[in-house]
């Protein structure tokens, strides 16, 4: 076999496809796209969830009689008022408070729908063996106002504690604080880490996925294209048939190591100017050693998925053909990512430990449990 055949089709290869636009909007355009898509949906979602200027007005009826205290910073929050309705006098009757508070949530529903309040929450009579609280509102309810009513009630019950306790009532309204470490260096991991943590196998994965099949498509179409319009009867003259596939297959594996390098520099380069990017890197825990790893088998497993779209191209006649087979191989090599649950629920479960030795899974499927596992060497 002559190799300086081979380096010329390789370069051919290369330069030819990297000039596409069709390759560059598929490598670098979809990704670019994908990710700031999943980047504003995040962000609109995180918003919705912490975000409570919509509810400036919230109302409560305290039919088990905890509230007692003004908690500093929930000037939202008032009791429930009614100048229609008498407040029952000490010593009334269970019943009569009753109907009064129940005539307080008939008010407190009709400020709701007229838009006088944006929320109220109603503490039942049971409320000291339940600890339950139902809250109202016309809109979705953010987590933060969840969050803000379960502070306002944990101030109230810590406000009755006896004042001779060894702790303070600032320290029984916020009892625990949870501070969340990495099992193996026991360093704090930021709100940004641990998201990292979760999707950065996931981005890993679509990147590499994107990579080894856009290049591996346009190694079979290549062939197609050129047996459909006859310039591989005039390149089998010049060169070797194993000549010509080795150099698709080394120049179209250069070009797919070649958009890992650009997405790893841009990575690089978003991370060297944001701090949430660093903090969200972190998160991902990869080591060195763990890195090479999956160079190897990514190496190895394009290798293969790209012989099996030649030998695709090889056989058929037609790109319509070679489409509905290769098809049927990139449903399998895609079959981590459909399963990304397994992956968050049981990464050392057997099948993302099967989807990392077979070969056709094999590099997603390792990326895949990186993240989430220890996986040993």
């Amino acid at each position: 076999m002559a190799w300086n055949k081979v380096k010329l089709v390789l370069q051919r290869e290369y330069f030819f496809n990297f000039k596409r636009p069709s390759f560059l909007f598929t490598a670098f355009g979809v990704p670019a796209i994908t990710f700031v898509a999943m980047f504003l949906i995040i962000q609109v979602t995180a918003n919705r969830e912490t975000n409570t200027d919509a509810f400036q007005k919230v109302g409560y009826i305290d039919r088990a009689g905890i509230i007692t205290e003004t908690v500093p910073g929930y000037d939202t929050f008032a009791p429930v008022t009614d100048v229609d309705v008498s407040a029952p006098a000490d010593g009334a009757s269970p019943d009569d408070l009753a109907a009064y508070y129940d005539k307080l949530q008939e008010r407190a529903a009709g400020q709701l729908d007229s838009g006088v309040l944006d929320a109220y929450f109603v503490v039942p009579d049971n409320y000291v063996m339940t600890g339950l609280v139902d809250l109202y509102a016309a809109q979705n309810i953010p987590s933060a106002l969840q969050s803000d009513v379960e502070d306002f009630m944990r101030t109230q019950i810590a406000a009755r504690a006896p004042g001779d306790l060894p702790v303070s009532s600032d320290r029984l309204a916020a009892p625990v604080d949870v501070i969340l470490r990495d099992a193996d260096t026991g360093d704090e991991l930021g709100e940004f880490a641990i998201v990292g943590r979760i999707l950065l196998p996931f981005l890993f994965a679509f990147l590499y996925f994107m990579a080894t099949n856009t290049t591996a498509q346009f190694l079979m179409n290549g062939v197609v294209e050129e047996k459909e319009n006859r310039l591989m009867e005039i390149l089998a003259t010049s060169l070797r048939p194993i000549e010509l596939l080795w150099g698709k297959l080394l120049g179209l594996g250069a070009l797919a190591l070649t958009q890992i390098v650009l997405w790893a520099v841009a990575g690089i380069a978003i991370a060297s100017q944001f701090e949430e990017a660093r903090d969200f890197i972190s998160g991902g825990a990869v080591d060195i050693p763990m890195l090479l790893l999956f160079l190897v088998v990514f190496v190895l497993n394009f290798a293969l998925f790209s012989a099996i779209m030649l030998g695709i191209g090889a056989a058929v006649t037609a790109e319509a053909e070679s489409r509905q087979l290769a098809s049927v191989v990139t449903l399998v090599n895609v079959l981590p990512i459909a399963l990304l649950s397994v992956y968050f629920t049981n990464p050392d479960g057997a099948m993302p430990v099967f989807f990392m030795f077979f070969p056709l899974t094999a590099g997603i499927g390792l990326i895949m449990r990186i993240g989430l596992t220890d996986i040993p060497m």
